[in-house]
Formats: C-alpha cells, structure tokens, sequence
C-alpha cells in the first residue's frame, strides 16, 4: 500500500515484540488520534503503521495502513479526555464502517465520512486497510458548517462532484505540502470551506440526513411498543404497524438491513425476558408452562423448542434449583 505522505513520522508495530505490538498499536492510536479502545478482529501477529505529522493550521493529516480490528470511541474515554475535534475518514484500500448517532457509513475505497470525538463511535475494519484521516477542532469546522453533526457517520463519494475535488486536491496536498509556500492560515480556510461545502451542496446528502433521522425515531418507537407488548400473545406485526401509523411493508423495510426482522425481533426480546425470568428469584415458583404463556407462546413445547434453539439448554435446565 502506497503512502500519501511522504514525510512527517511513521510509527510502526514491525520492531516490537510480537506480543507487545497490539498494546503499543492502542496507545498509538491513542496518542495520535483521541483516547479510544481497540480490539482485535483476529487471533495472531498484529501490523499496523500510522505516518502523521503534516498538515496545515489546526488541521492534521495522518495515514493508518493496519491489520483488521473493532475501535471504539466510548462515554467512558470520553469522559477521561477534553478533545473535541471533528475526524474525516478518506479510506483507500478495503472497506471501513463508520458508526455513530445511530447511523453507519460503510466507506469503500473512493469513501470518506465524518465523527464526531465528543460523542461515542465505532469503527470496524475486518481486513487489512488504509484509510487517510484529517482532524480538526470542532469549532474549526463548525464556522464553515452549519450543525456539522448532522452529517456524521453519512458516507460521501470521493468519485465525482465535489467530493473528489475535495479528494484531488488533500491528496495532493498531503503530497506536496513541503512544497507549498501559501500561508497556512489562508489554506487551513480554504481546506475547511471545500471540506463543508462537499458536505452541504448535495441534495441527496440533505435527503439522506432527513430520512434517517425519520426512520431511526420510528424504529426506537417500534423497538419500545415491542418492549412493552411482550406479553401480548396479540402482538402481531399488522398490529406494531398500526400502532405507528405505517404499512406492515413499511415495517419490514425499516428492518430490512437489519441483523433481526421484525418477527426475530420480537422472538428475541421474548427469550432475552425468558431468561431474565427462569434467573428470577421471584418468579422461581412459576412453572415453565406458565411462563411460556405469560410471553405469548401458544404451547410451552414452542417455547421449549425456541429457548433450546436460541440458548443450547432446555428451560427446565436454565432454571436454577
């Protein structure tokens, strides 16, 4: 994987102890970024190298090219630390996910993606990526922005419009910034203002922001009427939807993408409350039969099928003595 910036640090993991590596790749990151933890996706020896260094003003510019891993931007760090600076993800190679305000940007190579430090996020790589990254202090970004939160975690093309305008010309400049004899203050508001204005002008972008804040205040009200149904052996999907005032086909849709459709949804929550029940000291003299009823089962061999499938134990022995 071919650098962007050709001078500046690079910090790498290659020189460390095998075992050493992934705790000095987290304080890495750490140190160069915000305070984070990271995971490992897979067992094994962990490569992973930043370059950083360079940039113009208050902006930074840094490369990441690493082994696959889960990085998560917590309350918990958040608390501990004071940083609130805006990060925009260029990824180059690979695939990343961007996580945050209940939204997920999947970036492609060609992708980039705004977050936010100051609120909690994730971000997944599941095989070996270079991402090229530009942080500023949020007040930076907010004067050329307006509500820059508003656009976290929505991924934009870097392929056509002003969003690979914005690429050809950071990458560029990443490139021959040793070269460039323009006031930083000067480029850091340019860079800044192409950056907001390749946010702002689309349409689409505008479109996308509107309808997932709909969509998502829609699904936390369907997830909250279920969590308040569970013991409803009515409740139907024809009857979540008419609760929301949506199509059953509505409501599978805002699912769709989903890890569980509606009726898993439901089968889930249903079992997670089983569980809670069966461990329940209050609830020790119910029978199984009885439980199996109060979660809307028709049969307690249904419920016995299902709890069996989902937990590898029958009830009767996740039940303690």
């Amino acid at each position: 994987m071919i650098s962007l910036i050709p001078e500046g640090y690079q910090k790498s993991t290659s020189d460390i102890p095998e075992h050493e590596r992934f705790d000095y790749w987290r304080d890495m990151i750490c140190d160069e970024f915000v305070k984070l933890d990271c995971e490992k996706v897979k067992q094994g020896s962990f490569v992973g190298q930043i370059r950083g260094g360079v940039g113009v003003s208050s902006l930074r510019f840094s490369e990441v090219i690493s082994d696959p891993q889960l990085v998560r931007r917590s309350k918990r760090q958040i608390a501990k630390s004071t940083e609130e600076e805006f990060l925009i993800s260029f990824q180059l190679v690979e695939q990343g996910l961007v996580r945050q305000d209940g939204r997920e940007a999947l970036l492609k190579p060609g992708y980039f993606a705004l977050y936010d430090s100051s609120r909690p996020y994730t971000l997944t790589f599941k095989k070996r990526f270079h991402q090229f990254i530009v942080q500023m202090p949020k007040d930076v970004l907010s004067r050329h922005l307006m509500e820059p939160e508003k656009y976290t975690a929505i991924p934009i093309s870097g392929t056509c419009g002003l969003g690979a305008i914005l690429c050809n010309f950071i990458f560029s400049l990443a490139k021959e910034l040793h070269h460039v004899r323009q006031a930083p203050e000067e480029l850091s508001e340019n860079l800044v203002n192409m950056i907001a204005m390749s946010f702002s002008s689309s349409l689409m972008l505008k479109e996308a922001v509107s309808q997932s804040v709909i969509r998502d205040s829609v699904k936390r009200r369907v997830r909250q009427f279920i969590d308040n149904n569970l013991y409803n052996p009515d409740l139907t999907n024809t009857q979540i939807a008419q609760s929301q005032g949506i199509s059953t086909r509505y409501l599978h849709k805002l699912f769709e993408d989903d890890e569980h459709s509606i009726h898993s949804l439901i089968l889930e929550k249903r079992m997670q409350k089983a569980q809670e029940l069966l461990n329940d000291s209050t609830y020790q003299g119910h029978s199984i039969e009885k439980i199996a009823y109060s979660l809307g089962f028709s049969s307690p061999a249904h419920f016995s099928r299902v709890f069996k499938k989902r937990f590898g134990l029958s009830p009767s022995e996740s039940k303690p003595e």
